[in-house]
């Protein structure tokens, strides 16, 4: 149960709490600041409210698929290139590791991330 744990406050995080700062700060006016935040509400000022908003919610899915790749890597499913061993991931002493990366898919699949 830890590992459902685990899964849902990372997912909770990053859909629940930083996908909608991103959200909000990506769908304010321009307003002449040149910070990384600012620099893409002027590129995402040039497309119309509906194009806007799919970009936006694309990032969803760029967030998505990052967690995976790292929820991979933990599960021992994931290799990326240069990284050889295993990992092992606890959480209050319970072993979590295995099925990580399928339960945070499901989720996303669920909230229909990738639809």
């Amino acid at each position: 149960m830890s590992d459902q744990k685990f899964v849902d406050a990372v997912f909770s995080e990053l859909f629940d709490e930083q996908f909608f700062q991103y959200k909000n700060s990506l769908t304010k006016p321009t307003n002449g600041e040149q910070d990384s935040y600012a620099r893409a509400r002027n590129a995402l000022a040039l497309l119309n409210n509906a194009q806007r908003l799919d970009v936006v919610e694309f990032l969803r899915v760029v967030m998505a698929d990052s967690a995976s790749v790292i929820l991979g890597t933990l599960d021992g499913i994931h290799f990326p290139e240069g990284l050889e061993g295993e990992c092992v991931v606890s959480l209050d002493g319970e072993e979590i590791q295995g099925d990580l990366q399928d339960m945070f898919i499901s989720k996303a699949q669920a909230l229909g991330i990738y639809d």
